[in-house]
């Protein structure tokens, strides 16, 4: 009797020990199970090369420092090569847009000793505007196939009706994405980017994805493209791109078709 009395004891201690040690690390592994994804981060390069040698070079040393970071291209190209420029001046200019892991990736490929060793041989080869952004989740389509939207817009005057006409394209642009079967890639609102290089006019970068190109092209054909271009005329200043997913192992050949001998001012 006594010697059940103490094993029932001793068995009720084990199970109150297993109990506690079940506490400790039970709120850890479910932090560890419904912890979010980091949002990843990406690059937009808008570029007019002027020496065409010298940017062939450039680029092919390029892919293994994003592969090192786990970056790849979401979409790269020029004029008549997976980009289309739809609003603005820039028709001659190439696009590259770039996929990191975090936000984080993308200021270390920028910023890390490989990549400023490399962006030396285009020195003198163009003239570039870079920003640096942040999803608001996982990447909503990407690969061949996928359509991207890139859109800058920025006020010309800060008086009421371009601020309300500014607000009103960006909802215009929100709803129709939407209603067309897109997503944004990343917050829509003024400032939510990262200048890397160059000068910017812009007070929003704003990317949208789609399945396909024939949905993106869809929407850009759509009353509500035409009446978000309408409100951005209204608010100021626009540059709209329209690009092409590639394969992730997609290299850069993001040149200019035509060479020019001077950069714009």
């Amino acid at each position: 009797m006594v010697l059940k009395t103490a094993t029932s004891a001793l068995g009720f201690r084990l199970l109150a020990l297993g109990m506690v040690i079940s506490a400790l690390f039970l709120p850890r592994t479910l932090a560890a199970q419904t912890a979010p994804s980091p949002n990843p981060g990406y690059l937009v390069v808008v570029g007019k090369t002027t020496d065409r040698a010298k940017i062939a070079t450039y680029a092919a040393s390029l892919p293994p420092i994003y592969a090192s970071l786990n970056g790849y291209y979401l979409a790269v190209g020029a004029p008549g090569r997976g980009i289309s420029w739809i609003e603005g001046p820039w028709t001659d200019r190439s696009v590259i847009f770039a996929k990191f892991p975090t936000r984080a990736g993308a200021d270390a490929f920028w910023w890390g000793e490989a990549y400023r060793t490399a962006i030396r041989k285009r020195d003198n080869a163009g003239v570039f505007s870079v920003v640096a952004i942040e999803g608001t989740g996982p990447t909503p389509f990407e690969g061949a196939g996928a359509g991207f939207l890139i859109v800058m817009t920025g006020s010309t005057g800060k008086g009421a009706n371009e601020q309300d006409a500014s607000e009103r394209a960006v909802t215009s642009l929100v709803e129709g994405v939407k209603r067309s079967g897109g997503q944004l890639v990343n917050a829509p609102g003024i400032g939510q980017y990262t200048p890397m290089e160059g000068d910017t006019v812009f007070d929003r970068f704003v990317v949208a994805a789609w399945p396909s190109l024939a949905a993106r092209d869809a929407y850009l054909a759509s009353a509500d493209a035409a009446e978000a271009k309408r409100l951005r005329q209204l608010a100021g200043i626009s540059a709209v791109a329209a690009a092409n997913g590639v394969p992730r192992n997609q290299a850069p050949t993001a040149v200019n078709p035509n060479q020019t001998t001077t950069a714009p001012k």
